[in-house]
Parts: C-alpha cells; sequence; structure tokens
C-alpha cells in the first residue's frame, strides 16, 4: 500500500510540467493574473529577462479551442501590464532547467526583440472594397502611408480576397494609440465606401520571430 501511494506521488510530481506564455524584461512586475485551468502565473528568472510560466498537467497539450482562446486573453492581459514576447499556445516545458537552456540559447535574441517592442502595441487594420466598387492602389497606399507616419514598423498580412484592399499590422508606441486611433477614424470618414476593420491593442505577435518551442 506504501510503495503503490509513493508512485501515486511520483506520478503526480511529473504531471506538473511548465506553461510558457511568454517573456518579459520586467521582473519587478506584479501581474495578478491568473493562467490556464485557473493556476497562478509566476516568473522564473533568467539574467534580466523571466519567463511568465503557471503549472500544466501534460507536455503535449491538445489544441482545444477555449483553451487556445483562454492563452490569448492571458497574453492580452499581461501585456497591458508590460513588455512580453509572447508565445504560442501549448508551449511546454518538462523542467525549469531545459526552459533555461533554451533561454540561455536565445538570450540575444529575445533582448533585441524586447528592445524593439518595449512601450509598444500591435495593432491590425483590414480594408476591404465594395465588390462593385473599382478602387485603385492608389487609395490603399495613401492610406497605409499615413499610417506608416504613426507607427514603428508595419507587416503585410496574407492577401485572401480580391476584395481585400489592404491587411497591415502595425507596431506602436502606447502613448500615441489614440492618436492612432483617430487617424484610423479620420481615413474611415474620408473613405466611407471602404469598409475599415480595426483590431487591438493585441501583444506584438507579428514583430517577433524568436521561437521559443517547449519540450
Amino acid at each position: 500500500m506504501k510503495m503503490e501511494t509513493e508512485q501515486k506521488e511520483i506520478e503526480e510530481e511529473k504531471d506538473e510540467y511548465i506553461y510558457v506564455y511568454g517573456i518579459t524584461n520586467n521582473k519587478n512586475i506584479e501581474l495578478g493574473v491568473k493562467g490556464l485551468k485557473n493556476s497562478p502565473i509566476k516568473k522564473i528568472n533568467f539574467k534580466d529577462i523571466s519567463a511568465l510560466t503557471s503549472k500544466y498537467p501534460t507536455l503535449k497539450p491538445m489544441l482545444k479551442e477555449d483553451e487556445a482562446m483562454q492563452h490569448a486573453a492571458i497574453l492580452k492581459k499581461i501585456a497591458e501590464k508590460t513588455t512580453i514576447i509572447p508565445t504560442s499556445f501549448g508551449t511546454v516545458f518538462k523542467d525549469q532547467e531545459i526552459l533555461e537552456i533554451v533561454l540561455s540559447k536565445s538570450y540575444q535574441a529575445v533582448k533585441q526583440t524586447l528592445a524593439l517592442i518595449d512601450g509598444k502595441i500591435e495593432l491590425g487594420l483590414k480594408v476591404v472594397k465594395n465588390e462593385l466598387d473599382n478602387v485603385n492602389n492608389g487609395v490603399a497606399m495613401e492610406i497605409l502611408q499615413s499610417l506608416e507616419k504613426l507607427s514603428v514598423k508595419n507587416v503585410k498580412g496574407d492577401n485572401f480576397s480580391d476584395r481585400l484592399l489592404l491587411n497591415h499590422s502595425f507596431l506602436v508606441e502606447k502613448n500615441i494609440f489614440s492618436k492612432f486611433s483617430n487617424k484610423i477614424a479620420k481615413l474611415e470618414g474620408k473613405h466611407k465606401d471602404l469598409k475599415f476593420i480595426y483590431t487591438g491593442p493585441w501583444p506584438p505577435y507579428s514583430f517577433v520571430n524568436i521561437k521559443i518551442s517547449g519540450s
């Protein structure tokens, strides 16, 4: 009976893996945010960066829509409090030692990325034209150039429809979020024949080229 109990305890210990939401350079931040399965988010520090983590019961999470949406919502809450390099859903590590090895190998790239995105947010814009309208590319360039002036960087998304005139993500300083939004509103008022789909703010997914993979 004692052996069975000890074996069960060992299995339970093995079931507590490390789920990573992202990497931050703010070691003193108090998040007050719960992670997946209502588990507290804790920091695992490495040099002057920290992985934001919580306990998770499996090493290879199944992709479930509700948990993926929770992951995105948690990241959004964290991004409102501190700069974060977001990781994809299901980034889980077997133990802290393996996580620290990954952080060590990606340390320089993490530092460079954090410097780029510090104090910034991602905002998305899709501009869709009426199927009957013949809108030239000059309008798209006008809209894009006016928004480029208010952003640090932008990336083009997939052109998945002939009606899609513009599909871009913009890296914007947090302190000009309102100014950027007002510019969108003015452009929308000027081009009433076009549909503007404005989203965000989001963690800067589109501007992070680091792959932090669990194992």
